[in-house]
């Protein structure tokens, strides 16, 4: 397997901060998000309770969108405008170096996640990060197919529970 972009794989790891399934949530306070931030290099700074509570919308706004990569119902509408709200107040920025566009978060922290996305948005990569299909997981992961077809997670977990779901559904009645 090739290696993921280590930008593509920060936006997943943000995301990622919540297991959906059993409830887990690294950045439950503002302790928790500077653990986070700070084991990535991102800030050394003390986080405040509202920063926690900016840092997990800015989290669920890019998995809606991670999700829409995945050909599932999502707000689009309100993540993009949460997302722009993120970009405002970490003061992410558009550099043109030479001939390519990049994204810049000159305060870390999240914004640099988000600067991430936007890069990603950018360079074309950004369809590759999606989000499970399966409502109870909606774990982000890199698409490394080649022709951009992961739906699932994983298939051992989420792909398999489907595919068994499906198949309950369609041979149910014969087996009743």
């Amino acid at each position: 397997m090739t290696q993921v972009n280590p930008e593509l794989q920060l936006v997943c790891d943000f995301v990622n901060t919540v297991d959906l399934e059993d409830g887990g949530d690294e950045l439950a306070d503002a302790a928790g998000l500077g653990r986070w931030l700070r084991t990535r290099g991102l800030w050394n700074g003390r986080p405040t309770t509202e920063d926690a509570v900016f840092a997990r919308e800015a989290r669920e706004a890019l998995r809606e969108l991670m999700r829409a990569n995945n050909e599932c119902d999502a707000g689009r509408e309100r993540a993009t405008e949460i997302l722009d709200t993120v970009a405002a107040r970490t003061g992410i920025t558009v550099r043109f170096d030479g001939g390519a566009l990049r994204v810049v978060a000159p305060s870390g922290g999240i914004g640099s996640v988000v600067a991430a996305a936007g890069q990603a948005m950018a360079d074309g990569s950004w369809p590759r990060l999606k989000a499970c299909r399966a409502d109870s997981c909606r774990w982000a992961f890199v698409d490394q197919a080649k022709n951009h077809s992961r739906i699932w997670c994983s298939m051992e977990s989420c792909g398999n529970r489907e595919k068994a779901r499906a198949y309950r559904r369609r041979h149910g009645a014969a087996g009743a």
